[in-house]
């Protein structure tokens, strides 16, 4: 019944311990679900960090088609400083068009008045000096490079930059941009309502070129891009609003003058910009009209060629014929540096190359709007299903599991990332999977300490208990050994404590220890069990042969402890408790019993009770012998310091020997 009752408060423990781990489990599952959904970006760098992971093990192969021409430190060499004088980038612009480029991007901007032509000189030195230079003999064309500039531009197919500013208003009427033509496919009944929910980023002013630029070319585009909060550049905005209307980047129109587009289809899922349609090809968009790029490496992945080059006719035709160039400055102090996944250092000009090769390839990274929710699932199934595995399995069989399942949505998530350009992150997801493993697992473990704990309180119950019990049978042999027991426990403490603090027992008689010997100390008396009644119990002295007899109770002590050894194992308790009852009446002379051991042969359990005993028989009454005063006692064991006891313990005891009169007062025979 004892059994079946125990068993029942075990099963009922551990069940509502279960349920503990069920629920705690489960509360974060959700807060971080609930997180998720509330405010998705605020584990954004974990994210990064696992995007960036993917694109360096699928970088791909670049297209050829993307050329780089690179105002370079040869080109300066060679011409002189930047910038140049623009008649020398109308000349450039007009052998790339002559050696067939199927469209130029230029990553450059020309805000202001080329100060270098000769138009410009004679206006200022005018204006400060009231100097009218005469320049007769120089042809019209060559007086002015920005209307030399600007016949170049005209004859295309040449695309302007310039970049959207965000910070402040500014006057923008004066600017010449293109914008964008987009037919917009809706989802059926939705309502268009771009005011309310804008589909792209909007700029507040531009940065732009002269208006005869713009008039000249065919074409214009932004080169601003767009890093995350981490500063690493990972996606660009190919279209940005701009009081009410759309404009490209520089890649995409520098790409739609290559493939004589005209129109762009705009697909706008209700929700926001889904894609657009370049001709055939669907490019999938982030929020607001952004492209996740698929960098290919570090910088100098396409094709570079010196303006030098280009400008000293020491280029083959086929290395420009049918590319699409983008111009662009890698000198230095010039160069426009962007920190990719790949390259801290990775030059500006090459995102636009970049694009292009993304988009001709259609190798795109996708990060459809029900990424998010798919991933929220992810942390609610997989925080559940961790949940039950943590509370139900043992810690193997758990560890396993959730390895398999860890290493399953890891793999899942590379394979759409390979095979589908798909971005789903498992970041969440695992980070459940660990949170619940982790706090889980440690509070499974609290849980095991706390029983372990009881166990060991109940464990020194059943010691104290066994130790009374067995103690108890000696005082139903010899009844002078009632308070006897209480008394020595104590004084062995008293003993202990003090040394302690000497450097021949500090190694032994550490707390625990000493904890043991007070445990032990009833048992020293034990072996009395198997003395008979007419010695045990007789009131006058004992014959020689008598006290022969009384002396095998410390035989009879070691075996009874030995026998539970066998039993138990040897542990410290019995090992003391049987070095207690077998060596007490060893004398440091050598002359005790039962095996006249002396000096540091007796083990200090033995040397201990020794002197306890002792201490406690001459002040307490026997039916052989009166007992006699504390002051007695402590000069008899003084005199028997060095040949019944070992004096460092005498010592120790005249130390304390006012606090064994106390326990002696406190627990005096009745």
């Amino acid at each position: 019944m004892v059994d079946s009752e125990s068993r029942k408060l075990i099963i009922g423990r551990e069940r509502k311990n279960k349920f503990r781990i069920l629920l705690y489990g489960i509360i974060f599952t959700v807060l971080l679900f609930l997180l998720n959904l509330i405010k998705p970006t605020g584990t954004d760098f974990l994210h990064y960090r696992f995007y960036d992971l993917l694109l360096s093990t699928n970088k791909g192969e670049s297209s050829s088609v993307p050329v780089i021409v690179d105002i370079d430190e040869k080109s300066l060499t060679e011409y002189g400083q930047f910038p140049w004088p623009r008649y020398r980038i109308a000349i450039l612009l007009d052998k790339l068009r002559n050696l067939g480029a199927s469209s130029i991007g230029l990553d450059m901007l020309f805000a202001e008045e080329d100060r270098a032509s000769i138009h410009s000189i004679r206006k200022e030195l005018a204006r400060d000096f009231g100097v009218d230079l005469k320049f007769g003999e120089v042809p019209q064309s060559l007086r002015d490079n920005d209307q030399r500039l600007a016949e170049a531009l005209s004859k295309g197919p040449i695309v302007l930059g310039y970049q959207f500013l965000f910070d402040e208003d500014s006057d923008s009427k004066s600017c010449l941009l293109h914008p964008l033509h987009i037919i917009h496919i809706n989802k059926l009944g939705h309502d268009k309502t771009e005011k309310e929910a804008p589909l792209f980023l909007h700029a507040r002013s531009v940065s732009c070129n002269l208006k005869m630029f713009s008039q000249a070319a065919t074409g214009s585009g932004f080169f601003n891009v767009s890093p995350d909060p981490d500063g690493i550049l990972r996606r660009v905005p190919l279209v940005m609003e701009h009081q009410g209307k759309l404009y490209p980047s520089l890649a995409l129109v520098t790409l739609m003058k290559a493939a004589g587009v005209k129109d762009i289809l705009l697909k706008n899922d209700g929700n926001g910009v889904d894609s657009f349609y370049l001709n055939q090809t669907a490019i999938p968009l982030t929020s607001k009209g952004c492209l996740l790029v698929r960098f290919r490496g570090k910088g100098k992945t396409f094709d570079y060629v010196s303006a030098a080059d280009i400008l000293s006719d020491r280029i083959p035709n086929e290395k420009i014929q049918g590319k699409i160039v983008f111009v662009g400055t890698s000198a230095s102090g010039l160069k426009e540096l962007r920190a990719t996944p790949f390259d801290p250092v990775f030059p500006g000009v090459e995102v636009h190359a970049t694009v292009v090769d993304n988009i001709l390839k259609k190798d795109f990274i996708s990060r459809p709007k029900w990424a998010v929710g798919l991933e929220s699932l992810g942390i609610l199934v997989l925080g559940l299903v961790s949940t039950f595995i943590l509370a139900w399995t043992g810690a193997g069989w758990s560890s396993l599991l959730l390895g398999i399942l860890g290493v399953g949505v890891w793999q899942v998530s590379v394979w759409m990332f390979q095979n589908g350009g798909i971005f789903i992150s498992p970041v969440l997801p695992l980070v459940v999977l660990v949170w619940n493993f982790s706090i889980l697992t440690f509070f499974k473990f609290w849980q095991e300490e706390q029983r372990v704990k009881e166990s060991t309180r109940e464990l020194a119950m059943v010691q104290e208990a066994t130790i009374e019990s067995m103690s108890s049978l000696t005082e139903t042999r010899d009844p002078d050994t009632g308070e006897h027991i209480r008394r020595t426990q104590n004084y062995i403490r008293l003993l202990a404590e003090d040394l302690k603090n000497r450097p021949r027992f500090s190694t032994f008689l550490d707390k625990e220890t000493i904890d043991l010997l007070y445990k032990s100390a009833p048992l020293h008396d034990i072996g009395k069990v198997g003395v008979s009644d007419r010695i045990l119990l007789k009131p006058d002295r004992l014959t020689d042969q008598e006290f022969e007899e009384m002396k095998q109770h410390t035989i009879y002590g070691r075996n009874t402890i030995l026998a539970a050894e066998r039993k138990l194992g040897n542990t410290s308790f019995l090992r003391i408790a049987r070095e207690i009852a077998y060596t007490h009446h060893e004398r440091w002379d050598g002359s005790g019993y039962p095996e006249g051991l002396k000096g540091e042969q007796i083990p200090i359990p033995g040397r201990l009770m020794a002197l306890v005993d002792t201490y406690d028989a001459l002040t307490s009454k026997r039916v052989y012998k009166s007992k006699i005063p504390h002051e007695k006692a402590v000069e008899i064991i003084t005199e028997e310091k060095g040949s019944h006891f070992d004096p460092e313990v005498v010592d120790a005891f005249l130390k304390v020997k006012e606090n064994f009169r106390g326990v002696s007062f406190t627990y005096a025979d009745p």
